[in-house]
């Protein structure tokens, strides 16, 4: 994310201050008519552009806006969406997409090759946030930004990429939002995306945009378009946005929602009574972690290495999954959740993520050796989810072993923290996390710690690194690849670039009014196949 963006989140607050933005005025009337499954949600911090969204909240609804050219099925396998058929050649340069025909937008527009080419060009031209994911495409800058002159419309449903070097399952990129299309409304007529279509989009997936009322609620309706595998099995969905967890869960209990998709921490001992077989658990392919930016103070060089050895060594990752999260946690042992290809299990060599007070302290005074630290250690966070009990644990343990005074910094949501970090103004850790778009390794460890990656905040970069990952990227065999993801990560426990924590787990509520609530191969809610009893 770029602090270019940030005007986006302020045309949206103007624009939306005086009430409902609507989509679609004839949609009006039909708000209170269709009965929609009420989810909990959050705030968009980017709007609603498909590759400028880089914060969960912005990719849950415009994942149920557009449908990419493939889609995952619960086990992660790619399966094809609007193409119809992929191919590529031997030597994993040249991707071919042959697309179907009958797919259109909700304005009922074709869905055609130059929607697909067109968006990803200008995306990359427009440096928006997802742009990671083209960086193999020729003409792409490392960040994935610039020129992609490897992508061709060839006719009106086919499109041929050509890449600079071989990435053997380039195809698992393509169900993700960077490589959503855009239909021409979208552009202007200097032919760059407009920033008002992020706040009422036309798209192509199983739902449309009926209104968007900041702070409050996004209301979506089934799409009559959509002919893709994730038809829709209800009427609608009615996105209530919460600035906590606590009060989506007493709604779920009132009967005034359908699904939680995160039971509060608190309330987990709670839920068996409280809702019986109506809840849902499942480890997700996420992995939560502390980041410290390098341009801040105390943070950079030898001196923030060793600062950042210290706060991972001091934190007791399973003392606070017992005692905090009820163990529905997985403490981190490496950089990736463990159902991905390439993950650690403990060892010597991620000896840096175990709890060791007696090394903590001995890294904090090597670091005050170089310059002596002043002032509060200072971990920043977001209040609408549930932050504050994990982070005060640390805060306590850190201050106690450190002999610092280690505070919660808490701001109101993640979108907040997002504009921090395009204006790099955090004094210390803060909370950090990601949420696996498509079903490699290289989706976190290219877009978390390459130079350029979307979800990189750190200004974390090291070459010997991005060869690894490039080679592990290129090879035709699991084994090989594992190996490789394995070796890179070896450099990111070396370097420390961020604190993995532990990879969450969905906690699921629902209510007795719906039915089939399901978890996708990420752990999260499949909210397409909810069905409303």
């Amino acid at each position: 994310m770029r602090s270019r963006w940030l005007p986006l989140a302020v045309l949206a607050a103007s624009l939306l201050a005086g009430g409902t933005l609507t989509a679609c005025s004839s949609n009006n009337s039909q708000e209170n008519a269709v009965d929609r499954v009420a989810i909990n949600g959050a705030e968009p911090a980017r709007g609603l552009i498909p590759a400028a969204a880089d914060d969960d909240a912005g990719i849950k609804i415009i994942d149920l806006l557009f449908a990419g050219l493939v889609t995952y099925d619960q086990q992660g396998k790619v399966v094809n969406d609007v193409a119809q058929e992929i191919t590529d050649s031997h030597d994993h340069k040249t991707w071919t997409i042959q697309m179907n025909t009958d797919r259109k937008f909700s304005d009922g527009t074709p869905v055609l090759a130059k929607n697909y080419v067109r968006a990803w060009k200008a995306s990359a031209v427009q440096s928006l946030g997802a742009t990671t994911a083209y960086e193999a495409i020729e003409g792409a800058s490392e960040d994935g930004t610039g020129n992609l002159k490897g992508v061709m419309a060839n006719g009106d449903y086919k499109i041929t990429i050509k890449l600079k070097r071989p990435v053997a399952d380039f195809s698992n990129r393509l169900g993700i939002n960077g490589f959503y299309p855009l239909p021409d409304s979208a552009f202007d007529k200097q032919g760059k995306i407009k920033k008002e279509f992020g706040l009422k989009p036309v798209g192509n997936g199983p739902y449309t945009l009926v209104s968007w009322e900041p702070s409050s609620r996004i209301l979506l309706d089934k799409s009559t378009t959509y002919r893709g595998p994730r038809l829709a099995a209800n009427a609608g969905i009615d996105v209530k946005i919460y600035a906590d967890l606590s009060a989506a869960y007493q709604d779920l209990l009132a009967g005034n929602l359908d699904v939680l998709d995160q039971i509060p921490d608190g309330e987990l001992p709670n839920a068996p009574k409280d809702l019986g077989n109506n809840r849902v658990s499942a480890v997700q392919a996420s992995m939560q972690t502390l980041d410290i930016d390098y341009q801040t103070k105390h943070f950079s060089g030898e001196e923030g290495r060793l600062r950042r050895q210290a706060i991972s060594q001091a934190i007791n990752r399973e003392e606070i999954i017992k005692s905090i999260f009820y163990g529905t946690r997985k403490a981190a042992t490496d950089f990736l959740p463990p159902q991905i290809l390439g993950h650690m299990g403990a060892g010597v060599s991620n000896k840096i993520l175990k709890f060791d007070p007696e090394a903590a302290k001995q890294a904090w005074k090597a670091a005050d050796e170089i310059t002596p630290w002043q002032g509060e250690l200072k971990i920043t966070y977001n209040t609408n989810e549930s932050n504050q009990p994990w982070v005060d644990a640390i805060c306590n343990q850190l201050s106690n072993i450190l002999g610092v005074k280690a505070v919660g910094d808490p701001k109101p949501d993640f979108k907040t923290l997002m504009e921090m970090m395009d204006e790099h103004s955090f004094t210390g850790p803060f909370r950090m996390g990601w949420s696996m778009g498509y079903p490699s390794p290289n989706n976190l460890l290219a877009g978390r710690y390459l130079k350029g990656g979307n979800g990189n905040k750190t200004s974390y970069e090291n070459a010997d690194y991005a060869e690894l990952l490039s080679r592990a990227q290129a090879t035709d065999t699991p084994e090989t690849a594992d190996t490789l993801y394995k070796q890179a990560q070896k450099l990111l426990l070396a370097d420390l670039p961020s604190i993995p924590l532990w990879s969450p787990s969905s906690n699921i509520g629902y209510s007795q009014h719906v039915g089939k609530v399901s978890t996708d191969w990420k752990g999260e809610v499949a909210f397409h196949k909810v069905t409303k009893k």
